[in-house]
Protein backbone atom coordinates (compact mmCIF):
# COMPACT_ATOMS: atom_id res chain seq x y z
CA UNK A 1 0.00 0.00 0.00
CA UNK A 2 1.26 3.71 -1.17
CA UNK A 3 2.60 4.79 2.42
CA UNK A 4 1.22 8.19 1.63
CA UNK A 5 -2.11 6.36 1.44
CA UNK A 6 -1.15 4.66 4.75
CA UNK A 7 -0.51 8.00 6.54
CA UNK A 8 -4.37 9.34 5.80
CA UNK A 9 -5.74 6.42 6.94
CA UNK A 10 -6.91 4.70 10.34
CA UNK A 11 -7.51 1.22 10.87
CA UNK A 12 -9.44 -0.02 13.83
CA UNK A 13 -8.79 -3.47 14.84
CA UNK A 14 -11.48 -2.93 18.10
CA UNK A 15 -14.86 -3.28 18.09
CA UNK A 16 -15.45 -1.75 21.41
CA UNK A 17 -13.68 1.97 19.51
CA UNK A 18 -15.52 1.20 16.41
CA UNK A 19 -18.73 1.43 18.26
CA UNK A 20 -17.84 4.57 20.37
CA UNK A 21 -16.83 5.80 17.01
CA UNK A 22 -20.26 5.44 15.22
CA UNK A 23 -22.77 5.42 18.42
CA UNK A 24 -21.01 8.54 20.32
CA UNK A 25 -19.52 10.32 17.45
CA UNK A 26 -22.00 9.49 14.61
CA UNK A 27 -18.48 8.69 12.60
CA UNK A 28 -18.74 5.88 10.18
CA UNK A 29 -15.96 4.18 8.86
CA UNK A 30 -14.99 3.76 4.86
CA UNK A 31 -15.33 0.21 4.81
CA UNK A 32 -14.22 -2.45 6.71
CA UNK A 33 -12.69 -5.88 5.62
CA UNK A 34 -11.37 -8.93 7.21
CA UNK A 35 -7.72 -9.69 8.19
CA UNK A 36 -6.08 -12.40 5.89
CA UNK A 37 -4.28 -13.66 8.45
CA UNK A 38 -6.40 -13.95 11.57
CA UNK A 39 -9.81 -13.40 9.75
CA UNK A 40 -11.18 -11.08 12.34
CA UNK A 41 -13.04 -8.06 11.08
CA UNK A 42 -11.73 -4.34 11.20
CA UNK A 43 -12.35 -1.27 9.90
CA UNK A 44 -10.65 1.97 8.06
CA UNK A 45 -11.48 5.32 8.52
CA UNK A 46 -10.07 8.67 6.79
CA UNK A 47 -7.80 9.98 9.27
CA UNK A 48 -9.89 14.10 10.12
CA UNK A 49 -9.64 16.46 12.61
CA UNK A 50 -13.15 15.21 13.83
CA UNK A 51 -11.85 11.32 14.18
CA UNK A 52 -8.15 12.86 15.82
CA UNK A 53 -10.82 14.97 18.28
CA UNK A 54 -12.94 11.77 18.84
CA UNK A 55 -9.96 9.13 19.12
CA UNK A 56 -8.39 11.52 21.93
CA UNK A 57 -12.04 11.55 23.58
CA UNK A 58 -11.67 7.72 23.93
CA UNK A 59 -8.24 7.60 25.42
CA UNK A 60 -9.16 9.47 28.46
Amino acid sequence: MNNNLKENLFFCYNKKLKQYLYFECGIDSEFSALHPKTMKEFWVYVKTEELDKALTGYRK
